[in-house]
């Protein structure tokens, strides 16, 4: 009888330590998708700000209401932050990072366009760096399939937004003005070659790791449409003057091409 009682102490003990690890796995995960979404949302805020910069007015106001998104997502991370026991320095870094935010937010309009983008990108690239700190405390001791897949996620997939997200946003201002500065051309071609080599991980990744919810051809039509955006901006705006593109419509094609890399994100996340 107390050999029973003992065994049934152990598997309760078991239970509740497993119960424990699923509950704070999802507080992390809450945490390290929180930072995603932040990241997306800076990124199509720069994009903006420069688009309206070089002479788009129609996007000042998608712009604010960018802005106001960011806000969203900063409450978002507070919370999550306050339901972890995480190191101090993790959540002061992202107070930082969301004060250096708001202060581009609130000089944008009044600064140079290229110091202005340069600036949100240098965020984007330390939220990201956050976040793979997050990842690898929380995971990489405890859980090789989440940790392998969300440095995956972070190290490959957002990357990936964020080279069509320089592309766009710098982008779009080329195209709102109508023609590509000699120092923008060298920026652009990068932003394209980094696309490319971020969408062959991909395409390997995709290969060596089968995902029941993401179908052949959707991940084709994927990669097409990341090829296509890439090869529009290459030929028509890429060193070229007197531009005949319509400057939302280049902007909303890169969005969509961010959103096709969001949703394979959102189904590697679902396996987690």
């Amino acid at each position: 009888m107390i050999r029973l009682v003992l065994v049934v102490s152990i598997l309760l003990s078991h239970l509740h330590a497993l119960s424990w690890f699923n509950n704070e796995k999802k507080e992390y995960l809450q945490l390290i998708y929180g930072i995603k979404d932040t990241i997306i949302t800076t990124q199509k805020t720069r994009g903006l700000t420069n688009n309206y910069m070089n002479g788009n007015v129609v996007a000042q106001l998608l712009v604010y209401g960018q802005r106001k998104q960011m806000t969203k997502n900063f409450m978002q991370l507070n919370k999550a932050f306050g339901s972890l026991e995480l190191d101090s320095y993790y959540y002061q870094n992202s107070v930082e990072l969301m004060a250096r935010s708001k202060q581009l937010n609130k000089r944008a309009f009044k600064s140079d366009s290229a110091e202005i983008f340069t600036h949100y990108s240098s965020v984007i690239e330390s939220w990201m760096d956050l976040n793979d700190k997050i990842i690898t405390e929380a995971f990489s001791q405890s859980d090789a399939k989440a940790y392998e897949r969300l440095k995956f996620m972070n190290n490959v997939l957002l990357p990936l937004t964020e080279n069509i997200g320089k592309m766009r946003g710098l982008g779009s201002g080329i195209v709102a003005r109508t023609y590509c500065k000699e120092d923008e051309m060298k920026k652009m071609e990068g932003f394209v070659s980094e696309i490319k080599r971020y969408t062959s991980l991909l395409e390997y990744h995709l290969k060596q790791t089968n995902y029941s919810a993401l179908r052949s051809q959707e991940r084709i039509k994927i990669e097409q449409n990341i090829q296509d955006y890439a090869e529009l901006t290459k030929m028509q705006v890429i060193g070229q003057s007197d531009i005949n593109l319509n400057t939302n419509a280049y902007f909303d094609q890169g969005t969509r091409a961010i959103k096709d890399v969001i949703m394979i994100y959102n189904v590697i996340a679902s396996t987690l």
